[in-house]
This record gives C-alpha cells, structure tokens and sequence, in this order.
C-alpha cells in the first residue's frame, strides 16, 4: 500500500511539473555561427579589408626596406651626424608604421564585434519569436545539452 502511495504521488508530481513546465529548444550555437548567411558576409567583409590593408602594409614596407638600403649605402659618404639623422627618421618612419598597422587591426576587430553584435541581437529577436510560437521556455545550447530528441533542435529554424 505504501508502495502504491508513493508511485502515485511521484506520478502525480511529474505529470504537474509537466503540466506547468515549458518546451525546451535546442540551439547550435556552432551551426549558426558557420551556417549563417550573415556571418559569412561579415567574415568576407572583414577578410576582404584585411587583404587591402595587408597590400597597402606590404608596399610600406617594401618602400622603408628600400629608404633603409639607400641609407646604409650613404654611410660611408654621410658625415656621423648626417647618418644619424636620417636614421632616425627612418625610425620615425618605422613607428609610424607600425602605429598604422596597430590601427588598422583596431578597426578590423571594432567593425567585427559590431556586426557579430547586430547579427547576435537578430538571432535574439529570431530565438524570442520561435520561442514565443513554440511555447519554449528555456532555449539551451546544443554544445551543453547530453541528450535531446532532434524535434527540439531549432537551429535550422534560426537560420
């Protein structure tokens, strides 16, 4: 009899658990990442600038390598001061370089994470509308869920 009992009254609890619990959803969060059509377009958009940052990168630096033989070429001929001097610039012109480059991969990774941000807050406002449809309370990533009926995947969905 007590055995009856508490069968029932665990049945009882799970099946009002259910009753009050939301769907759950899956999302992989990897899929959207490699799949997303707007994801892609940022990448080939960042990479695409990186290639012409990197061209114009090159032919400074092709430009000071030539500058740096001129000058080691006149050290004979150039009195200490003279060659120290231009040395210097030359430096200068080095630092400055590198300042241009440092810049630049600023603003690589600047209008990255800005448009990895607007394409996370669409995916947001896609999760909330899905959820909202599907009654799903919760939405959990694929990479940390052990088990889940493939019915529950709305990773396709979000794409």
């Amino acid at each position: 009899m007590k055995k009856y009992f508490l069968t029932t009254l665990l049945a009882s609890a799970l099946f009002a658990f259910n009753a009050n619990a939301g769907g759950v959803g899956i999302l992989d969060v990897e899929k959207i990442v490699k799949e997303s059509a707007a994801m892609k377009d940022i990448q080939s958009k960042v990479s695409k600038k990186q290639d012409e940052y990197q061209k114009e990168v090159t032919k400074k630096q092709n430009e000071l390598e030539a500058e740096q033989k001129r000058i080691e070429g006149k050290k004979n001929v150039l009195s200490k001061e003279a060659f120290e001097k231009e040395s210097k610039a030359f430096e200068k012109k080095l630092e400055d370089l590198k300042t241009f480059v440092d810049k630049k991969q600023n603003s690589l990774k600047k209008a990255s994470l800005e448009g990895m941000s607007k394409v996370n807050d669409k995916i947001k406002d896609i999760i909330a509308e899905i959820s909202k449809e599907r009654e799903f309370d919760v939405i959990t990533p694929a990479a940390q869920t052990l088990y889940y009926k493939n019915e529950l995947d709305i990773s396709d969905e979000v794409l």
